[in-house]
Formats: structure tokens, sequence, C-alpha cells
């Protein structure tokens, strides 16, 4: 190195503060320390970390075709109206509200009940659909676990979605996946008289997932508000032979109307948005979970 080099190579130096760039580089070290045991922080704050029991969406459908058993389903409008907001569909009403905490903390066990396989991983679904229940859970996560029984085992509420808010549902695994999964569930209903409590007005679909039922009647309710005519369609359903199963879509409404007819001896499965999505999955090449739902 020349002696020109040399000296000025010592003036750059002269220009900064040594003695600060010490201390940085201490520090900064510490970070790569503290990062270290931060995965043994993560590990032991883990054990404390609790989610509750819900099946695969197959393993959903099989449940309620073994057990035979009436089926209440819980997602986030239901969740929403406990907490005591309103959603677009469904008003608030203080009994509604007391009616779904009754329904989603029951001991009994002569039904299945159902909550959203969206508490821990979701990678079998869109960005979209991560970004918005990452966000719902990290608002509401803490008070909706004062209403789950972590000793119990639910079914998954979105098995009534099935594919909807996969990345891609044209792919041929996914095709395949798709008819295996409706073709189980149409076993459900297979051959047998069935009754459809839904919103008057409501769509009816070229590709009818019911088709192979023995029969097939309607009650109508609302299309909105449902559970301002509770007392006139449950009254209506008990007019029913105990021996037809009853399919109800009617929102926040079917989860309380399931109960109640459930403890009558029915037999009522919630399961809005079963036949939309057998409908959008044969029709429809680019889906949109958040148009899906809010259809």
């Amino acid at each position: 190195m020349s002696l020109t080099l040399f000296a000025k190579n010592i003036i750059r130096l002269f220009k900064f503060d040594l003695k600060y760039h010490h201390k940085t580089i201490r520090k900064y070290a510490g970070f790569e320390l503290m990062l270290d045991n931060l995965k043994y922080e993560i590990f032991d704050e883990m054990k404390d970390i609790k989610l509750p029991k819900v099946l695969s969406q197959i393993d959903s459908v099989r449940e309620i075709i073994k057990t035979k058993k009436s089926v209440a389903r819980f997602g986030d409008g239901e969740f929403n109206l406990i907490l005591g907001n309103a959603i677009g569909f469904q008003e608030f009403d203080p009994k509604l509200q007391a009616r779904l905490i009754e329904v989603l903390t029951t001991k009994d066990d002569s039904m299945l009940l159902g909550i959203s396989n969206r508490f821990g991983r979701l990678d079998d679904v869109d960005a979209n659909v991560r970004a918005y229940w990452r966000n719902f859970f990290g608002k509401y996560r803490q008070e909706i676990y004062k209403y789950l029984d972590f000793n119990r085992t639910y079914i998954d509420t979105c098995m009534t979605a099935h594919a909807i808010e996969i990345e891609d549902h044209t792919t041929p695994e996914a095709q395949k996946d798709i008819k295996a999964y409706y073709d189980e569930v149409r076993k459900i209903w297979d051959k047998q008289d069935i009754t459809i409590i839904k919103g008057a007005g409501t769509e009816t679909f070229k590709h009818d997932i019911y088709d192979n039922a023995k029969s097939v009647t309607y009650i109508y309710g609302p299309k909105e508000h449902a559970f301002r005519e509770y007392d006139r369609i449950l009254e209506e359903a008990k007019k029913l032979p105990k021996d037809r199963l009853i399919i109800a879509i009617l929102g926040p409404t079917a989860k309380v109307l399931a109960y109640d007819l459930n403890k009558l001896g029915y037999r009522v499965l919630d399961i809005g948005h079963m036949a939309k999505a057998y409908e959008w999955l044969q029709t429809r090449d680019n889906i949109v979970a958040g148009q899906f739902f809010a259809a």
C-alpha cells in the first residue's frame, strides 16, 4: 500500500466514532444471541397454546353419515352475533344471541356441533382467505374460546363450502377430490324423504345436489332476518313426520331450529352453502371465495 493511500485510510477512519461502532457491533451480536434464544421461548410458549379439536371436512361428512345425528354449525357470522355484532342478512337480536350461546355451549351430545377449522393452520386455503381468518381470530380468538369445549370434537363448519376457498379448484387433482367429496356428501340423504327449510326467493340451481333424495318438499322463511319469523317456522316444521330428514338453510336461525327440533325427535341438518357450493364448483371457472359468501 502506498504512503498516500495509507494516509487517506487513516483520515477516513478518524471521521467515524470507533467507540460508537464498537458498541453497535456488540449490540448486533447480542441480537444474534437473542434470536437464538427466541426459538426456546416460542417452544415454551406453545405449551400454553390451545386449539379446539375439529375433524377434517371429509371426516365431518363421514361422521354425519355414521352417527345419523342432527347438525348445527357455527361460522364467523354466528360468532359475530354472539359477540354482539349484526351481520349482513341477520340483524342483531339479544334473544338470538342468547339462543346461539345456548346451542354452542350445550353438553348434549345427541347432535353434532360444527366450528370452522381455521383456528390453526391455514395452508389449505388461498391468500385472501388466510388474511381474513388471521384478522378475525386476531380480534376475537380469546372471546370465542370462552364458549368452546376443548374436550369436545367438532365437525368442520366449512365442510359445506368444500373447495371454494382453495387456490385453484380446476386442476385435475382438485376436480377428482371434488367429485369424490360430493359423491360422499350425497349419501347423507340418498333415497330419503327430505324437507328443505330455506329463504323464500333464494336461488335455484341447475346442478341439484338433492336429486338423489326420494322426495323433496319445502318450508319457506324470510331471505333476511329469518329469526323474526322463528316461531312460525318452528310450528310449521313440527307438523312434519319425524321420519323426514330436515335440511335447514336459514343462516344463524338454522342453528336454533336444528337444536329445538332435535330435542323433539327430528333429525335436522344445518348445512347452508352446500347446494350453492356444489353449483358454483360445477359452473364457475374462476371462483372468488369472498364473492361466494357475499352472494
